[in-house]
């Protein structure tokens, strides 16, 4: 019996220790969400603004984009796809190797990139997960 109370209270314990520590990890993702949504809508280039970033539960971070030259009915679905493709590839890139994004990679942030067209319709999308930033 005593070794099913202490397995109870040790369960009790890591399960409460894992839960404050998802929670701190998304109270830190929603204040650097408000920190940075200070900074929006922040034109990147001649293509593409970054108008705002979210967090949400689960230790996800979203950022929400505009192409600033498209019409979604003017982009074929291809075009879209191949824009997705080479936009994932260079966030996987960024967020292996930036300094800046060192602690998402250490707390297994998802990241979400969405990206609206120039009139708000969204466009494309894709989502970065930890399994494929720290893959080789």
């Amino acid at each position: 019996m005593k070794h099913v109370i202490r397995f109870s209270v040790v369960t009790i314990l890591l399960f409460f220790f894992s839960c404050k520590k998802e929670k701190t990890v998304d109270m830190e993702l929603k204040e650097a969400a408000a920190s940075m949504n200070k900074l929006t809508p922040q034109t990147l280039n001649d293509m593409i603004r970054l108008d705002s970033v979210s967090s949400e539960p689960d230790k996800i971070f979203k950022y929400n984009y505009t192409l600033l030259g498209d019409v979604k009915e003017n982009v074929s679905e291809e075009q879209i796809n191949d824009f997705k493709k080479e936009a994932k590839q260079e966030a996987i890139n960024a967020i292996k190797t930036s300094e800046d994004l060192k602690e998402f990679r250490d707390n297994d942030v998802t990241l979400k990139y969405i990206y609206y067209d120039k009139n708000g319709k969204r466009t494309a999308d894709f989502t970065v997960t930890p399994s494929e930033y720290k893959s080789k």
